[in-house]
């Protein structure tokens, strides 16, 4: 790169900044990986050995209902349409999305689950979410639901 290409660059990019809404300061300013900037909610991560002893057998659901909101206490949970509400774990793998988009990926970048979306719950087998193994597990202590990226052995 010639110094004249140098000098333009330097001279240019605060003038893109300003263009573009941006602010331009002198000082330095503490680095911050790529993902906080737009994402503040986290996911709880799930145990290696989650299981339920017996995973909604006296649930009475027919849905769940996701629920997505980095302002929250409880920023991912999910409530079944009989009023009874979860606190989520996810496997590691799983991200969180932007604030904006209230989503949640698998490790292949896929969206698993969005703000809202409403899940069924099947009476006679395994709950999935996009192929992977849902638990949920009702409890005196507080209600669980694991997402997994893969079945227990």
């Amino acid at each position: 790169m010639g110094l004249r290409r140098i000098t333009w660059l330097i001279l240019c990019l605060p003038l893109a900044a300003c263009a573009s809404g941006a602010a331009v300061s002198s000082s330095p300013t503490a680095e911050v990986p790529i993902t906080s900037a737009s994402t503040t909610f986290v996911l709880r991560e799930a145990p290696a050995d989650a299981y339920c002893d017996a995973p909604g057998s006296d649930n009475p659901a027919h849905n769940l209902t996701f629920h997505i909101d980095p302002l929250a206490t409880e920023q991912v949970s999910a409530t079944t349409d009989t009023g009874m509400a979860f606190v989520t774990y996810w496997s590691p793998g799983f991200q969180p999305g932007t604030d904006a988009e209230r989503v949640i990926r698998d490790p292949a970048g896929q969206v698993v689950v969005s703000d809202g979306d409403v899940v069924l719950i099947p009476a006679a087998e395994q709950m999935r979410l996009h192929g992977y193994l849902v638990l949920l597990c009702p409890a005196p202590g507080g209600n669980a639901l694991y997402v997994l990226l893969k079945d227990p052995a």
